[in-house]
């Protein structure tokens, strides 16, 4: 009987002592995910530096190509926001910001990353098109996504580009230069509205569609055209 009474005091007392530690520190939250090559999709082996809003590191880690990119971040707050840097010699360096979502729990969030490679000659394909069709101004809403790009620029100075446009069709060469240079030097001037010196950018315009992208053989679903793509190459790190 007493061993039991002996049990149950013991249990109480660790219980108000989770309690107590869990009032004092807060539900934490992890960040976790895979990171990969932008350009091949392979996964790859960088160095991640978790920032509060004051700038003092919270945490850091690596990711393992080995496990296909994993890494795990712990140590986060509820409702709080983080920058989480990314950095490696054969990458450009990059942040991408982390808002918390508000718990009172344990939470583990998921967030995959695609790092660009830092190499001359490697050519990033942007994701969206940043023009409608036949059209040289940049689309409603590309900024969204542009910006990312100006900040990477931003974080790594050195770093020169080209910025080469295609044409959505086959039809007129000297109309498809036009469009593309026209395209090219919207996209530049994009980069240096936000803070990206002139002379780290290059354009290069062409007549004839992307070899890379062809037009499609099908037609496309209804509502898509295709649009030629866009490249940022790395010229000068």
């Amino acid at each position: 009987m007493m061993k039991i009474k002996l049990f149950i005091i013991i249990m109480f007392t660790l219980s108000c002592i989770q309690l107590a530690h869990s009032q004092l520190v807060g539900p934490v939250i992890s960040l976790t995910g895979n990171i990969f090559n932008e350009v091949t999709r392979q996964p790859v082996t960088v160095f991640l530096i978790v920032l509060d809003e004051e700038g003092k590191r919270v945490n850091a880690t690596r990711s393992n190509s080995a496990q296909n990119g994993y890494y795990y971040l712990t140590g986060l707050k509820p409702g709080k926001k983080y920058i989480l840097t990314i950095k490696q010699k054969d990458f450009l360096t990059e942040e991408f910001e982390i808002i918390t979502p508000n718990t009172d729990k344990y939470l583990e969030i998921s967030r995959d990353f695609l790092l660009k490679p830092l190499e001359v000659g490697v050519s990033i394909k942007l994701p969206v098109a940043p023009f409608e069709l036949n059209k040289s101004k940049l689309r409603y809403g590309a900024e969204l996504f542009l910006d990312d790009y100006a900040h990477v620029l931003k974080l790594n100075p050195n770093v020169k580009i080209l910025i080469e446009c295609f044409p959505d069709n086959n039809e007129n060469k000297q109309e498809n230069e036009k469009l593309t240079e026209e395209r090219a030097k919207s996209l530049k001037a994009f980069f240096v509205s936000q803070g990206i010196e002139s002379s780290r950018i290059e354009i290069k315009f062409n007549s004839s569609i992307d070899p890379k992208t062809p037009l499609p053989v099908k037609k496309l679903a209804k509502g898509k055209r295709y649009i030629g793509p866009t490249y940022l190459t790395i010229t000068e790190i």
